[in-house]
């Protein structure tokens, strides 16, 4: 499978427009190293190694580990990445109109000197590092996400997830910690509704529309059935993880916030691959 994933994200790539002439290394092969990296989790000295490419896959030049690291920081590689996901979110095309609002902690070690990294609340305990702010829709295609300091609200990062999804997705479901004042008013702004457990299981004294609107549809059967639902997000960062080159942690050389949102990006971006691959294969064996 994993031979696959490449085959098709390298497929991909070659869609991405060439940069200009003047410089050595095009678009395409700096996306397809750095990406080599994040495939084999190595960094991206390893993949400037011509010896640690198949003959088969490697590009007819190889960068230089400080040539990749500053290049995979411009806006241009920015871009394409960007070009990619939204290519990969086309490809699996749209599965309903509901999605699922969650973030995954990236926790690194005590003893880690990052500067970017901040403490904040984890699983079972609080934690210091990163995290995976992600909409995802029924199909676990990540729909939007962002990498911020674990420190950072999630209520306060879903409000830009809120306005970078895609237009299809207009009932989103969340956890408690979604029951927002904000972020009800600005999934109204975007037209779509956001459906999570109230604190306290009531509605203050200034009487949201929104939240009384929640309010009646979790007392019914089918809402109770949307929120139980929302579980279903776990199992999609668990699937994200379970693959041999999935999401499972930052390694060590994977520290500050640009590294960190690189190599997640990475993993999205293959996992998504590896989505297309399946749906593929499944496609195939229906045809038979």
């Amino acid at each position: 499978m994993e031979d696959r994933v490449w085959l098709m994200v390298s497929w991909m790539i070659e869609l991405v427009p060439a940069t200009s002439k003047r410089c050595l290394y095009d678009t395409q092969t700096i996306l397809k190293v750095g990406l080599f990296a994040v495939l084999r989790d190595r960094p991206f000295c390893w993949a400037c190694e011509p010896q640690n490419w198949p003959e088969h896959l490697r590009p007819p030049q190889l960068p230089n580990q400080s040539t990749l690291s500053r290049r995979w920081r411009s806006k241009e590689i920015t871009a394409a990445l960007k070009d990619l996901h939204a290519l990969c979110r086309r490809l699996l095309g749209s599965r309903g109109r509901y999605a699922k609002l969650d973030a995954r902690p990236l926790v690194i070690g005590g003893a880690g000197k990052d500067p970017d990294a901040r403490a904040g609340r984890a699983v079972g305990g609080m934690g210091r590092g990163y995290k995976l702010y992600a909409m995802v829709d029924a199909a676990g295609v990540v729909a939007s996400f962002r990498i911020r300091p674990m420190n950072e609200a999630e209520p306060l990062v879903a409000q830009e997830l809120m306005q970078e999804a895609p237009g299809h997705l207009t009932r989103i479901v969340g956890d408690t910690i979604y029951d927002s004042v904000a972020l009800h008013r600005t999934a109204r702004k975007f037209r779509r509704r956001l459906y999570s457990p109230l604190r306290e299981n009531r509605v203050g004294k200034r009487q949201q529309p929104e939240r009384l609107r929640v309010l009646r549809v979790i007392r019914t059967k089918v809402g109770r059935k949307l929120l139980h639902w929302r579980d279903q997000i776990e199992r999609d960062f668990g699937r994200m993880s379970n693959l041999g080159f999935g999401l499972k942690g930052l390694p060590p050389w994977v520290r500050r916030i640009h590294r960190v949102t690189a190599w997640v990006s990475g993993k999205i971006l293959l996992y998504h691959a590896y989505l297309i691959c399946h749906a593929m294969a499944k496609n195939k064996l229906d045809h038979a």
